[in-house]
């Protein structure tokens, strides 16, 4: 009697039942962490562009009515002497005609950025780099201003720095700037 070599078609079905199962199996645990794999890229350069915005924001000085260098002409909510009222928890914002590039005063980034200014937030890139476009192309940030310490003797301004990338988890840097 002569014996066939090869496979049965039942024996070729189970392997392909067998391998597709494997293949599932398989892609169904690569699948999220190549998906999570770029999340420390994004994380670290969310971080780097906080920073920079925060660190910008604090160098600008406290308030449009305060002098640039500090110490000599500060405003205050007092209405005594020659000190000048500082802007209104109400008024805080960028003063007519002012641009990212001559923003004075950290209450004037307040507003949403995002690149090239769409959906009516300012343009992301004149804020980081003077206009050009730069790598921060899926980034988007927030930045709030209020006052948190009001008292005749101590103001304070809370910035609040959200920044968003994509379907990653925004990350929020939170500063002080004092009236000193």
């Amino acid at each position: 009697m002569k014996r066939t070599r090869g496979f049965t078609l039942i024996e070729s079905i189970v392997v392909i039942v067998v391998m597709a199962v494997a293949m599932i199996t398989l892609s169904s645990f690569l699948y999220p962490q190549i998906a999570r794999s770029a999340d420390p890229h994004y994380q670290t350069r969310a971080t780097a562009l906080g920073q920079s915005v925060v660190t910008k924001m604090l160098a600008s000085k406290f308030d449009q009515q305060s002098d640039d260098i500090g110490g000599v002409e500060r405003c205050t909510n007092l209405s005594a002497g020659n000190a000048k009222a500082c802007t209104l928890a109400d008024d805080l914002g960028p003063e007519s005609g002012e641009t990212p590039s001559n923003y004075n005063d950290i209450d004037d980034f307040i507003g949403c950025w995002t690149p090239n200014g769409v959906s009516g937030c300012k343009d992301l890139y004149t804020l980081v780099s003077s206009g050009e476009v730069s790598n921060y192309q899926n980034f988007n940030v927030d930045i709030k201003v209020a006052y948190a310490v009001v008292k005749s003797t101590q103001m304070v301004k809370q910035l609040s720095v959200t920044v968003s990338a994509g379907q990653q988890t925004p990350i929020t840097f939170v500063g002080y700037r004092g009236n000193y």
